[in-house]
């Protein structure tokens, strides 16, 4: 009976290693992406994209809303105008030239992005207060089309957003996977079962 007990501790002992081990390995390369604001002596002021995280920030989204939570999930936000920006690697910065000067009470910043292994990860911004959350807790744009049209563009084909927003999503465009912790949000990882793109619908 006392070998019976001495084993199963020695198993739970080493599950516990094994999953603190891979915790401590996927902290190691998590990126961390920071909104940050830049007044350069002479130059106009910008927002800037930081990775002040241990590894890349890859398959970056950012997008605008009025107003953000700073919760997890998508509540009552309004996300529009997606865009798709390059990867950003750690200590790297990212000027946010199309965003402009955008400040003031009420305005809200996010950003979607996953690590090397595809987990998500979001950051949300707004009056100056940064949240950073595991898991994707924004819209899930397709990143190829919608209806025959792009619903991301791309960082160097957009200009200030003076005109008609696009993309405008909210809660009830997407279905979320009943199953799926609420702590990941909308979606714990690109692809796979978790992956709600094909949910997306124009309403």
């Amino acid at each position: 009976m006392v070998s019976v007990g001495t084993s199963v501790f020695a198993v739970l002992v080493s599950l516990g290693s094994l999953v603190l081990a891979y915790t401590s390995s996927r902290r190691a390369r998590m990126p961390v992406l920071q909104f940050v604001w830049e007044e350069s002596g002479g130059g106009e002021p910008r927002w800037c994209l930081v990775n002040v995280g241990s590894g890349p920030a890859t398959n970056v989204v950012v997008a605008q809303t009025v107003r953000t939570a700073l919760r997890r999930g998508l509540g009552e936000e309004r996300w529009f105008n997606p865009v798709l920006v390059p990867s950003i690697p750690a200590g790297g910065r990212l000027p946010l030239s199309w965003l402009g000067s955008v400040r003031g009470v009420g305005y809200g910043f996010g950003a979607s992005y996953t690590d090397a292994e595809r987990y998500f990860f979001t950051t949300k911004c707004g009056d100056d207060v940064s949240m950073f959350f595991v898991g994707l807790h924004m819209p899930r744009w397709p990143l190829l089309s919608l209806d025959g049209g792009k619903a991301v563009r791309a960082w160097w084909g957009v200009g200030r957003p003076t005109g008609p927003e696009w993309s405008a999503v909210t809660a009830r465009h997407v279905r979320r996977r009943w199953w799926l912790a609420r702590r990941f949000g909308v979606c714990r990882r690109m692809g796979g079962w978790a992956d709600p793109v094909l949910d997306y619908r124009e309403r």
